[in-house]
C-alpha cells in the first residue's frame, strides 16, 4: 500500500540536499551530531501500534540513488519494531524523511599583532624606515554548510505530525568507508529521543 508524501521542489537543490545529508550520516560516528525532537502534546501514543512509509519519502525520487530511501527504511524499521511497532498497511503511524541544507557563513574577528618597516639594498648602503610594532584588527569569513535531516511520525487519521526528530550537523569532507553502520548509528541517535513503545 502507498502512501503518497506531497515533495516537490527543485530537482538539483533537492539531490544537492541528498549529497549533504548522506555526507552528514557518513560522518555521523566521527563528528557527532546535534539531535532535538519535539512531538504534539495532545497526541495520545497509547493508540499507535502499527507503521509504514510515505511512499516514496522526502528523499526518495528523482535523480536520487534508491539505496538512501532502502537504508533508511532499514534502520527505522529496526528502531520501531524494537519499539513493538509492527509494519502495516494499515498504519497508525506514517513515516517520512525528509532533508535539508543551509549554507551559513560564520564571522569571525580578532587582533593581531604587526610589525611595520621597510628596508632595501641601494648603492652605498641599506635604506628604510624605522620599524614599529602594533596591533589589527582581523575579520575572516567562513562559509559552511550544515545538513539536516527531519524524521517524522505521522497519525494519518489526525492528519498532523505527532513527533519529530531532527539531526543537524556541519557537512565536512571526511567520509566513512560504511554507509549502512554510519545510516543505522544516526537513525538510533534520532531515535533516542523517542521515549514510546507500541500501546503506550
Amino acid at each position: 500500500m502507498s502512501f503518497k508524501s506531497g515533495c516537490s521542489g527543485d530537482h538539483r537543490r533537492f539531490t544537492v540536499a541528498l549529497v549533504c545529508a548522506c555526507m552528514l550520516f557518513l560522518g555521523a560516528c566521527s563528528t557527532g551530531l546535534k539531535v532535538r525532537s519535539d512531538q504534539d502534546p495532545s497526541a495520545d501514543f497509547s493508540q499507535y501500534r502499527t507503521f509504514n512509509f510515505f511512499d516514496p519519502m522526502g528523499i526518495e525520487g528523482g535523480y536520487n540513488s534508491p539505496i538512501y530511501g532502502q537504508l533508511f527504511r532499514e534502520a527505522i524499521t529496526r528502531e520501531m519494531t524494537e519499539r513493538g511497532y509492527v509494519l502495516s498497511n494499515h498504519p497508525d503511524l506514517i513515516v517520512n524523511v525528509t532533508i535539508r541544507s543551509d549554507d551559513k557563513i560564520s564571522i569571525q574577528t580578532h587582533s593581531a599583532p604587526y610589525m611595520s618597516g621597510a628596508f632595501y639594498d641601494r648603492p652605498g648602503g641599506y635604506y628604510g624606515r624605522g620599524v614599529g610594532m602594533g596591533a589589527g584588527v582581523v575579520t575572516r569569513a567562513t562559509e559552511k554548510t550544515e545538513a539536516s535531516v527531519f524524521i517524522d511520525l505521522v497519525d494519518p487519521k489526525a492528519q498532523r505530525v505527532v513527533w519529530q526528530g531532527v539531526a543537524v550537523a556541519e557537512v565536512t569532507d571526511k567520509v566513512a568507508q560504511q554507509l549502512r553502520d554510519a545510516v543505522y548509528t544516526a537513525v538510533n541517535v534520532v531515535y533516542d529521543q523517542y521515549s514510546h513503545t507500541a500501546g503506550r
